[in-house]
């Protein structure tokens, strides 16, 4: 069974660095090649979007945020 959350975890942690490195390949492609040349995807806009949802829920965005934080800081 330890050897299943090691699996699990060791799985998740890697899907996480995957998708933060296409998430700064993203912001990048936008900001050198212009909106929506990611796929025709606006990456800037959409994590503007996540942050703005997250500033104005309060205390509570500001719980997530902190989640968030230590979810990708964790190694």
């Amino acid at each position: 069974m330890d050897n299943v959350f090691k699996f699990l975890n060791g799985f998740f942690k890697g899907l996480s660095g995957l998708i933060m490195t296409v998430l700064g390949l993203g912001v990048a492609t936008e900001i050198l090649f212009g909106p929506a040349s990611f796929f025709g995807i606006a990456v800037i806009d959409n994590v503007m979007g996540v942050i703005n949802g997250l500033g104005s829920a309060g205390f509570a965005g500001l719980l997530g945020v902190c989640v968030l934080f230590n979810l990708l800081t964790s190694k």
